[in-house]
């Protein structure tokens, strides 16, 4: 049985639309991929489907903070030298005499030493801050740019095997 012209036109007409609609389904938002990524660095990837990336991006995210915080935390508390004890706490042992008078003179002497070693702080704090914040930013402007673009490349591989 032979197809006339007009069944012919219909059927192209109806796998057209067919095909419009599986477009509409099958392709990605580039602006929902950003907006993801924006609220969450890697979701935008992972709504690609990309999930190394958005494993390696996190990553990165994860160890921005950590650099960030401990830049912040050496720079609010210094850095611990060599043979100094780190003590969460700041307790102070103040010295007494049987009476139950303070000694003042080793106390003043400690105070001394104490800001010997603040003067004599190492930079590496601010070394870390800055790491972890150039981490954060790039890191987090790579994940919303490169969902944004991988979604348009998805959408645009989609059209050209239709």
């Amino acid at each position: 049985m032979a197809l006339t012209d007009e069944e012919k036109n219909k059927i192209i007409e109806e796998e057209k639309l067919r095909l419009k609609i599986r477009l509409k389904y099958e392709q990605k938002s580039s602006g929902l991929s950003g907006v993801l990524s924006s609220i969450c660095p890697g979701l935008g990837q992972i709504y690609n489907g990309q999930f190394w990336k958005a494993t390696f991006i996190g990553l990165s995210i994860i160890i921005s903070i950590v650099l960030l915080s401990l830049g912040i935390t050496f720079w609010v508390k210094g850095v611990p030298q060599k043979g100094e004890k780190v003590s969460i706490t700041e307790e102070k042992q103040v010295e007494m005499t049987e009476e139950g008078v303070v000694i003042e003179e080793e106390v003043e002497k400690n105070k001394g030493k104490k800001e010997e070693k603040r003067e004599s702080k190492p930079k590496s704090p601010y070394i870390l801050t800055i790491l972890g914040v150039i981490g954060l930013c790039y890191t987090w402007n790579y994940a919303v740019k490169d969902a944004i673009k991988t979604s348009q490349k998805l959408n645009e591989q989609a059209i050209k095997e239709l």
